[in-house]
């Protein structure tokens, strides 16, 4: 009786050891896939003349030259920002240097506008 018992135990600690094994693991790569999935938008860097700045909105204007990594070429048009922080200082007239993300279908985003150096 007592052999029966301790192996009905040694059953039950080694099942539920791969149990937890299998969970920790599982619960590891799926937070290493959304991390990496995160950190891999790719930046397509711009330079261009500021037409307009949007605060309340968000936005700015920018006549910006070819963007070669996205296939534009030169053109006028209106990007919305992640941050509204980053528009601060930001004047008509300036010429900056920008970096766009793009987020799905026709979503494009300015993540860093700077003047030019």
């Amino acid at each position: 009786m007592r052999h029966l018992f301790t192996n009905s135990l040694l059953v039950v600690l080694l099942a539920g050891s791969g149990a937890v094994i299998a969970a920790e693991h599982g619960g590891m790569d799926h937070s290493a896939m959304k991390a990496s999935k995160k950190s891999t938008a790719q930046l397509h860097p711009g330079q261009g003349k500021v037409n307009h700045v949007d605060m309340a909105g968000g936005k700015v204007n920018l006549t910006h030259g070819p963007i070669e990594s996205l296939g534009w070429p030169g053109m006028t048009m209106d990007f919305k920002v992640k941050d509204k922080a980053i528009l601060e200082g930001i004047k008509p007239g300036q010429q900056v240097e920008f970096d766009v993300v793009k987020e799905g279908p026709g979503k494009f985003f300015i993540t860093r506008i700077a003047p030019s150096k």
